[in-house]
């Protein structure tokens, strides 16, 4: 359900500045990046959010509960 809120243009790229400035993601809103990288999304969405599942694999953010 959660990954239904980050559908809009505006919805990810304030998760993107957020995540880059606090280095911080939720569990729920990587559950949710996850289902969006399989979804059919603009292809500068589709950036944004491999981007941030890039930047959890690397280390570069935190995932907390």
């Amino acid at each position: 359900m959660q990954a239904l809120a980050f559908k809009s243009d505006r919805a990810i790229a304030e998760l993107f500045y957020q995540v880059t400035h606090s280095g911080n993601l939720t569990r729920t809103q990587s559950n949710g990046l996850r289902s969006l990288s399989q979804s059919s999304l603009a292809q500068d969405d589709r950036d944004v959010v491999n981007r941030l599942l890039y930047a959890i694999r690397r280390g570069w953010v935190r995932i907390s509960d």
